[in-house]
């Protein structure tokens, strides 16, 4: 398997799945796509990587009652040199950040935001090895 390349800043390089029925969905998706999940190496939570030719390429996660009304949903995380500044950038030309800047272990530093229309996305700055 080929080495972990960290992606370009500026591209779309993850997409999650957020989930109230983690069971249905990973089996839906397996029907429909033939994808393989795994479970996750850098997390306790229950979170299913998806698998395309040996490689990570997304994931799914429960939602629980803290994700209050919030339906299911897919969210898009784009690849930054710098989290924090990125955050920075993100509220100086109009966006919304929804959660800011933390660390979360085994993968970089993520925030979620939205742009000026409300759409909603994710950045991350990932670790270096």
């Amino acid at each position: 398997m080929a080495e972990f390349q960290i992606p370009v800043h500026g591209t779309i390089c993850w997409r999650e799945l957020r989930t109230r029925d983690l069971d249905a969905a990973s089996g839906f998706y397996k029907k429909l796509f033939g994808w393989e999940l795994k479970q996750s190496a850098v997390t306790t939570m229950p979170y299913s990587e998806i698998m395309a030719s040996g490689h990570p390429v997304g994931g799914m996660m429960p939602m629980g009652d803290e994700w209050g009304e919030m339906p299911s949903h897919w969210a898009s995380y784009v690849a930054v040199d710098d989290a924090d500044a990125a955050v920075a950038k993100i509220t100086a030309n109009g966006g919304t950040v929804h959660t800011p800047p933390f660390d979360a272990p085994g993968v970089g530093r993520l925030a979620m935001a939205a742009d000026p229309s409300g759409a909603a996305f994710a950045i991350i700055q990932f670790e270096s090895e």
